[in-house]
């Protein structure tokens, strides 16, 4: 069937395509040419042949698509169609395709390997990916109009992932994700077998970690089919290159050709205003911010190379900060969820906050990028999701619960009489808590994960943005309020991460901050609400225990577990709980009448208390947390600690390579 469609087509020559009968045969057609030039056109573009394509590319197994005479596209939207496609015939007679889904030949980079050989080092294959499209870009960056390299030669292989352990290239093999791939031959880049376990292993290995609020995994299918969606695109390149960098960076491979070639196909994309602000390409290019960030947390980056990283990254910012602006805030990515929570979660801007920027629903890793690096170095983020009026969303209009049934957790904060405004946060994080431990322990919510995630997110820049604008009205003279609003930021942190054993420098400016606004505070002005203080005081002690035990930070003011404990045995001295005499279960019963989830505070703050000297030890097992980072001395800085976040939450292999590498040198 396939020689037979493809004799007619050829047979109708360079005029044009001659039109198929739409029933060939009485039985159904058994098998349809694919035409896989342009991100998997169909050959027949009537109703009735897609509807069969698009059953056949979830439920039957791979089918041919060599390419044949391509037509020339139509420009895209925002959301792309089905088009017809267009080939030029090049000077040494090979087809180049043209259009918005170009045809690149993409196999695996055999670069060198640090302390590993590699079976085979050939790459001057005709379909390699330094030949035939672009073969200089094998031993130099391309030029771009986005950013550019000012030298390829960097050695980046000690990026690594623990999931390699032979001595040779061991990528697992290629799954079938439940049929929501369709055949890798019909994407954008045309891969081999390497190449596509590369891809395959991006799928398996970042899909399951991208929402750290979900346990039970439940939001898997929804983030695997936003990553297919971007890889079966269209314009799909870039995100390709990109996530062919990720898996290469974790397979200890040079992964900065990969690198390149997508910073070069989104500066392609950028020159078409159809195709710039699309899903995909933007992100593209958070996906190239996060590992440029994390390659931040790296203290081998000095001079020269940290300078530029320093400039590539900032570049990535605005130029993901532009995106969205032209896209019409995040709120216009509505329908495309996960990448809006994303953005939230992940990036933040030293250049302050847009506040003509409407982050969108629809990118939940975004913001929860931009909330998480305001946390990190506490500056406003680049954007952030309002509604239509300009407010954030209130949790407590989706919940099934009010305050009124939490006024025994919120009595202590009403009788310290803390402002209005940060009562109002507080009373809609304990709602928020409520709700999440019962999705912790039976996995039922009032909303999905991916909402759970964005919510969290935006309770968080809440909690930040109150402590901003406290910061500047009223500097002195609400130490209290201040400090119950670090607490809780450092509180949210760990409550909706539960899987984080260490948070490195994350939490390094919110515990700085809390023990110069204790110090401002009279102990006195805590005696309405005890139990409140040393809530206050343990997530204290909780954020600082992580830690780097010989963090030096240039203000030179290092936050300790000492501070902690030295506070809390000057406010509990009198009431017997301090000094190894405090009954152990007697304080957990006053910490889990206020903000908390037992599965994840119980056990780390038993230990925090032991190691504190607030209780006896008993059979608790003292861990110390702290050591699992730098023992040698570290100077923090804001680039750092944004690095080392990002590393963390996105590339916990190379966090503990880094760890271990810089702790024996």
């Amino acid at each position: 069937m396939l020689t037979q469609q493809t004799n007619e087509i050829e047979a109708s020559g360079d005029g044009g395509r001659q039109p198929v009968p739409r029933r060939r045969e009485k039985r159904p057609t058994a098998f349809m040419f694919i035409d896989s030039s342009n991100g998997g056109i169909n050959a027949k573009p009537d109703r009735v042949v897609r509807s069969f394509v698009m059953k056949s590319a979830r439920n039957r197994k791979p089918w041919s698509t060599r390419p044949k005479s391509p037509k020339i596209e139509t420009s895209t939207s925002a959301r792309p169609r089905r088009r017809s496609s267009s080939g030029s015939q090049t000077s040494d007679g090979q087809n180049q395709i043209i259009g918005c889904s170009p045809r690149l030949e993409c196999n695996i980079y055999k670069a060198p390997w640090k302390r590993q050989s590699v079976t085979s080092l050939s790459s001057s294959r005709s379909n390699s990916v330094f030949s035939n499209y672009s073969s200089h870009w094998a031993c130099e960056s391309p030029v771009s109009t986005y950013t550019t390299s000012p030298c390829a030669e960097y050695d980046y292989s000690e990026d690594v992932s623990d999931f390699l352990s032979s001595r040779q290239i061991a990528l697992s093999r290629p799954r079938n994700f439940n049929g929501r791939f369709t055949p890798f031959d019909c994407l954008a880049v045309r891969l081999d077998t390497d190449a596509k376990r590369l891809l395959h292993q991006f799928v398996e290995v970042s899909t399951p970690r991208l929402l750290p609020v979900d346990p039970h995994k439940s939001s898997e299918a929804a983030a695997t089919d936003w990553v297919a969606t971007c890889i079966q695109s269209p314009i799909g390149a870039p995100f390709i290159y990109a996530a062919l960098t990720s898996s290469a960076r974790a397979a200890r491979l040079d992964a900065e050709v990969y690198k390149w070639r997508a910073i070069a196909e989104v500066n392609r994309i950028l020159t078409d205003p159809t195709k710039s602000t699309d899903d995909t390409t933007i992100a593209t290019v958070l996906m190239l911010l996060a590992m440029e960030e994390a390659d931040l947390a790296d203290p081998q980056r000095q001079g020269d190379e940290r300078r530029y990283s320093k400039s590539v990254n900032e570049a990535h910012q605005n130029g993901l900060r532009t995106m969205i602006g032209q896209r019409g805030g995040l709120a216009a990515l509505g329908e495309n969820r996960c990448l809006q929570v994303f953005i939230l979660f992940l990036i933040s801007s030293p250049k302050g906050l847009f506040r003509s920027i409407v982050l969108i629903h629809a990118v939940d890793s975004p913001v929860r990028h931009s909330v998480a690096q305001s946390i990190a170095t506490f500056k406003r983020p680049y954007a952030i999701l309002l509604d239509r009026n300009g407010h954030i969303e209130d949790y407590t209009s989706i919940s099934f619960q009010s305050p009124q049934s939490f006024a025994g957790v919120l009595r202590p904060f009403h009788e310290l009489g803390i402002d209005r405004g940060l009562f109002e946060i507080i009373s809609t994080a304990t709602i928020f808590i409520s709700d999440l431990t019962v999705w912790y322990e039976a996995g039922t919510s009032p909303i999905d994960a991916i909402d759970l995630q964005k919510h969290a997110s935006l309770l968080m820049y809440r909690l930040f943005d109150w402590y901003e604008g406290s910061s500047l009205e009223h500097p002195f003279d609400q130490s209290i309020d201040q400090s119950i609003c670090l607490a809780t930021l450092i509180f949210m942190v760990t409550a909706t991460e539960p899987n984080t054993i260490s948070f490195g420098l994350r939490l390094h400016k919110a515990v700085s901050k809390l023990c110069a606004a204790l110090e401002k505070a009279p102990i006195l002005q805590w005696s309405n609400a005890p139990d409140l203080l040393l809530w206050v005081l343990t997530m204290g002690a909780l954020g600082s225990s992580t830690l780097p035990k010989s963090s030096r930070p240039k203000s030179h003011a290092e936050p300790r577990i000492s501070f902690f404990t030295e506070y809390s045995r000057a406010a509990f001295s009198d009431r017997g709980s301090s000094g190894a005499c405090a009954d152990l279960e007697a304080l957990l019963a006053k910490m889990r009448a206020g903000l908390w989830i037992r599965s994840i505070f119980d056990e780390r703050v038993k230990r925090l208390w032991v190691s504190m000297g607030m209780c006896k030890a008993e059979a608790v097992e003292i861990e110390d947390r702290s050591s699992s980072e730098s023992e040698g001395d570290q100077v923090i800085d804001e680039e750092s600690a944004l690095g080392k976040s990002t590393m963390m939450r996105f590339f916990p292999a190379d966090a503990r390579k880094a760890g271990r590498r810089t702790g024996s040198g």
